[in-house]
């Protein structure tokens, strides 16, 4: 009954239903798509079995500036031999590898791992054994596990492909695995997993270039882990150690950290979910003042008709059930229309969301995702439907309601008080959002304004790597790699080309310790560790890299180049810090640093070239080390790269010679799998992705906020202007002028907007502090974004007020008198 009688009152008023049912919607659906990637990135468990218990395990070392830094052979073996709070461990590195032997070689992503590491995440195949314990010793059989989907396309899905053989990196592998399907950790499209071999009796102590996962033993909790795991750093040292020393582990202060394995997935992108979540709530609320006004301006029309319930017995029980049932039916079939938008925005945000948020190709519209959208649905209707009860609990009468027929009542201040309040709410939370979008704003541009250090347009990369069964020593790569430069340079259009280990704004780079001969170090410390990438002749001129002094690597003379090396500006300034770059050429350091009576080649600077941004335009460049990729001097046998960024300068658009690349790269070797062929541009807008993702949906919640809070403003001052027609209709036929009057109406729509600027002003200085993480080259506070956020919300007020202020002046006092 009660059912029937709300869709009867709905339907009698069909433009307030749609409008409201719209924009709750809006803001329903916008919160539901968030939180369906919130939950999906932050909160839904890892799909392993006792997720709770995957924890990730990495290092600090405090006395040598690094932090969170991975773990080695060395602390994998300890902590899985004397650990007791760990149940299982495991080593994993995420790579690509060279898929070849069909139709066309394929560069794939991969992953090398210890032959514990599904047993440790909980994953059993979906075919075959898998790896087994003798899979990571020297002498196993190569050996690979792939994932569903590369069984799939690859294995075309064989129900007997255990035991067949892929080349894999130039080595035939068996297959003993087929990952389940959906599985693909360490990192999306990961597929094929490979044995990390070592030998158990001698694991490498110095190299810390492996993720370590591990599941902690029943009952242990992770300070609990994470203080027994450093304790047992010393018991490395004496069982392992071989460059690293329990007086290096004391100096340093290492320690082991220990963190739950989903924190370590998602990373920092938590800051910038939060932060739109907030910001679609506050949306949510505007929709909610606006449904407010429009239910309490509604309620306000049917008092006679309230009156007359209750002079017929009806309590105010009844009244309240009726105007809840209402805005809860309101509430639920904006819930309804907002999940439909909901599914759409959670496709878009899934299809153009930036690839540095993980698990996002988990996201979804679930159960939970559901659930949050049926209750937000019941807290919306209920929220605006107190506001009318509120307002006639306190000033509802029932003998002037039936003597003035509804009019008696709605006279006076307290009237407005309420639709002004919510608008000024509106306007208050507009101010929140417009200050976070602003601020996104000046923080992209200023990213666009950093000199990346090199110059990304006209710059096409791709990367190359060679199979250690064809290219066996430096000699042979350095041979590819000066023959593919030669056949690349005479394509039309090409004014450079070069290769590297990595190219600037993907941080892939080595990390090793060097001693620098102007600055002994005493026995047992730890030499500098610093980033160094391998390059040919060519890579400075083909990414514009500024030579500073000196030169860089010249090809005419092989023997020359093996003994030197290029330096970044910013390792100069650490070493010689206020000296000119050509004061450090002619310098040497050691890679390493040599045992008692070992002798090592010293490299020489011989150019000092300009600063690039590889970790990203937020960080601080590095100090780099450039050595040339190739043959290097006796004792440095064996520190060469087979897999290179190759980087080609053109005077066109650079895909357009994306295919004559291939073929001067195929001529060469046709066996070669191409990957990642991108401008380098293309590399610079990924480095601002989450940037640019977060400011697009930011200022998109601000426009809605702007648009919605206008419109309730726009309406209240309308609705003002026909409850004063007779006041204006006197004024005007006692002498104002319609300028007057318009000015009026103006005044007060900016008095109702200027106490929401207020309030709003002063909400944004303490929200915008939850997005300094956000934030670059900008403060929280920058008054110049505030100033032109006032003036913004200060102009639309005035031109949301101007309207209904020019059918206020145009009113003719007589036709007003008369229809009073």
């Amino acid at each position: 009954m009660l059912r029937t009688t709300v869709l009867r009152r709905l339907g009698r008023s069909p433009a307030f239903t749609v409008i409201a049912v719209l924009t709750l919607a809006l803001g329903i659906g916008a919160n539901a798509a968030i939180f369906s990637v919130v939950y999906g990135v932050l909160l839904r468990p890892l799909p392993y079995p006792g997720s709770e218990r995957l924890v990730a395990v990495s290092h600090d070392a405090p006395g040598l500036e690094l932090y969170d830094f991975d773990s080695s052979q060395a602390t994998y073996s300890t902590y899985r031999n004397f650990s007791s709070a760990l149940e299982e461990s495991a080593l994993v590195s995420p790579g690509t590898v060279n898929l070849t032997g069909g139709d066309r070689p394929e560069r794939i992503d991969s992953a090398e791992v210890t032959p514990g590491f599904f047993a440790t995440l909980g994953v059993a195949m979906a075919r075959g054994p898998g790896f087994e314990e003798k899979d990571g010793l020297p002498e196993a059989e190569p050996v690979v596990v792939v994932s569903h989907a590369l069984w799939q396309t690859r294995l075309g899905g064989d129900p007997e492909a255990i035991g067949r053989r892929l080349r894999v990196d130039g080595v035939e592998r068996r297959v003993v695995g087929v990952a389940p399907a959906g599985f693909d950790h360490p990192a999306p499209e990961t597929a094929v997993w490979l044995p990390l071999v070592f030998d158990p009796a001698a694991p490498n102590d110095g190299n810390f270039n492996w993720r370590s996962v591990a599941r902690l033993a029943p009952g242990v909790g992770v300070e609990s882990a994470r203080a027994e795991l450093s304790g047992l750093l010393p018991r490395m040292a004496e069982e392992y150690g071989d460059n690293l020393s329990a007086g290096m582990i004391r100096d340093s202060g290492m320690t082991t950290l220990v963190k739950p394995l989903r924190d370590e997935v998602v990373g920092d992108v938590g800051n910038v979910l939060w932060v739109l979540l907030g910001t679609v709530g506050m949306i949510l609320l505007i929709a909610c003042a606006n449904v407010a006004n429009l239910f309490l301006v509604r309620a306000e029309g049917r008092q006679r008709e309230m009156a007359v319930r209750t002079a017929l017995g009806a309590g105010r029980g009844q009244l309240a059930t009726g105007f809840l049932a209402e805005s809860v039916a309101l509430g639920l079939a904006g819930g309804v229309v907002g999940l439909g938008m909901a599914f759409a925005g959670v496709k878009a945000l899934v299809a153009f969301g930036p690839e540095t948020i993980p698990r996002l190709h988990e996201v979804g519209v679930g159960p939970m995702v559901l659930a949050f959208t049926v209750l937000l649905s019941l807290f919306a209707g209920l929220l605006f439907g107190c506001v009318p009860l509120l307002r006639f609990n306190r000033g509802f009468s029932l003998v002037s309601a039936l003597k003035e027929g509804g009019r008696g009542s709605t006279t006076g201040r307290e009237r407005h008080l309420a639709r002004n309040s919510l608008v000024a709410a509106q306007v208050a939370l507009a101010v929140v959002l417009l200050a976070g979008s602003g601020l996104m704003l000046r923080s992209f541009w200023s990213l666009r304004a950093v000199d990346p250090g090199f110059e990304p347009d006209g710059l096409l990369t791709l990367r190359v790597s060679l199979d250690e069964s064809d290219y066996a020593d430096g000699a042979q790569v350095a041979d590819f790699f000066r023959r593919v430069q030669e056949r690349i340079a005479v394509l039309p259009g090409v004014s450079a080309v070069g290769a590297g280990t990595g190219i600037p704004l993907e941080g892939f780079r080595s990390m090793s310790g060097h001693f620098v001969e102007d600055f002994p170090i005493q026995p047992g410390e730890l030499p500098d560790l610093l980033p160094n990438l391998r390059v040919t002749p060519g890579y400075f001129e083909a990414l514009e890299i500024p030579l500073l002094a000196g030169r860089t690597y010249d090809p005419s003379d092989p023997q020359r180049m093996s003994g030197d090396a290029v330096v970044s500006r910013a390792l100069v300034e650490r070493y010689w810090p206020g000296r000119p770059p050509t004061e450090a050429l002619g310098k040497r350091f050691q890679l390493g640093v040599p045992s008692e009576g070992e002798e090592r080649p010293w490299s020489t600077i011989a150019g000092v070239v300009g600063d690039v941004h590889f970790d990203g335009l937020t960080e601080d460049p590095p100090e780099l080390i450039y050595y040339v990729n190739g043959p290097l001097p006796e004792g440095m046998n064996g520190w060469f790269a087979r897999t290179l960024t190759v980087t080609v300068r053109t005077s066109g658009p650079p895909l357009g010679l994306a295919d004559g690349v291939r073929e001067a790269i195929w001529a060469e070797d046709p066996n070669l799998p191409i990957a990642n062929v991108r401008t380098a541009r293309d590399v610079v807008d990924r480095s601002m992705a989450r940037t640019s993702f977060t400011m697009v949906l930011l200022v998109i919640a601000a426009a809605v906020a702007l648009v919605l809070g206008s419109v309730g403003l726009y309406g209240v001052i309308s609705y003002l202007v026909s409850l004063r027609t007779q006041e204006i209709g006197v004024r005007m036929a006692l002498g104002a002028a319609a300028g007057d009057v318009a000015r009026m109406v103006v005044r007060q729509g900016l008095t109702v907007a200027g106490i929401g600027v207020a309030i709003g002003i002063a909400g944004a200085f303490a929200a915008t502090r939850l997005m300094k993480a956000l934030l670059f080259g900008v403060a929280p506070t920058d008054l110049p974004t505030f100033g032109a956020v006032v003036t913004t919300l200060l102009l639309v007020a005035a031109a949301a007020s101007w309207f209904p202020a020019r059918r206020a002046a145009a009113i003719d006092p007589l036709r007003a008198l008369r229809h009073e």
